[in-house]
């Protein structure tokens, strides 16, 4: 059975799509059968691993919208060897206000939140991991994946404002855990894009002064590798394994499959 983690934090700019799609592939290249679902419209993680959601006949949002598609048959191979993908689409926008307006006028249709629960269920014994890519948001693609989610990885980049996704993110575990996924767990947070700089160290201590005990022990550097690799529609495990964002996603990799 798969650990599903999933990557989330209500705020945009942190390197959440960037730390979903790297931790997938160091997964990968350590020798676990990962999947890596992109829930995000944007499909950045999509087109991060070199494809185009509009050339695809099956994405997440057509097995959304068509209960009868086999989950499996929107399951690609990518350039990494034991990392498959489920592709995002811009239509998963239009399908996210569906489902709040299902939830809001017929109570008696199935709770649109176990949707991608059920679509996981079909693939949970062929991963050993499943790793779930969210917009910046808390809207149903966000709860949907906290649903499906046997574990939450909040990135937090090392820049202003970062507290306050922070904390909204942890109140939206919570709810989570007291209404509909009261086995999820908080695997922690991962500070990303750190610069040696006094402004990113002082961002840095405040989030560990306010959240101590829930910090991951590895810090993923600010690097110009990374956008290179982002340019190429690589991860930069794949690009520059050397770089220290590389190294550092490995490392959180290791801990991932450690413990």
């Amino acid at each position: 059975m798969a650990k599903k983690i999933a990557v989330a934090i209500h705020k945009g700019g942190v390197g959440k799509t960037t730390t979903a799609k790297n931790l997938a592939a160091a997964l990968a290249q350590a020798g676990k059968t990962t999947l890596l679902v992109d829930l995000d419209e944007q499909a950045n993680a999509t087109k991060g691993l070199g494809v185009d959601p509009a050339q695809l006949p099956v994405t997440l949002n057509h097995l959304f919208m068509n209960p009868d598609l086999a989950p499996s048959s929107a399951v690609l191979t990518t350039l990494i060897d034991g990392l498959h993908l489920i592709a995002g689409h811009p239509d998963l926008s239009r399908t996210e206000t569906g489902m709040a307006t299902l939830r809001g006028t017929d109570p008696t249709a199935p709770d649109p939140i176990d949707a991608l629960k059920g679509i996981l269920a079909e693939l949970d014994d062929r991963y050993d991991f499943i790793i779930l890519d969210t917009p910046p948001s808390l809207g149903y693609m966000t709860i949907n994946a906290l649903a499906a989610a046997d574990e939450l990885l909040i990135p937090a980049a090392a820049s202003a404002y970062s507290q306050d996704g922070l904390a909204r993110t942890i109140e939206a575990y919570e709810r989570a855990v007291k209404s509909y996924n009261p086995s999820l767990k908080l695997r922690g947070i991962l500070v990303t894009r750190f610069k040696r700089t006094n402004a990113s160290s002082a961002v840095f201590d405040g989030i560990g002064e306010a959240y101590s005990d829930l910090i991951i022990p590895q810090l993923i550097v600010e690097s110009t590798a990374v956008d290179e690799a982002e340019q190429l529609n690589q991860p930069v495990v794949l690009y520059d394994p050397e770089s220290p964002a590389a190294q550092g996603y490995k490392q959180v990799a290791e801990i991932l499959i450690h413990g």
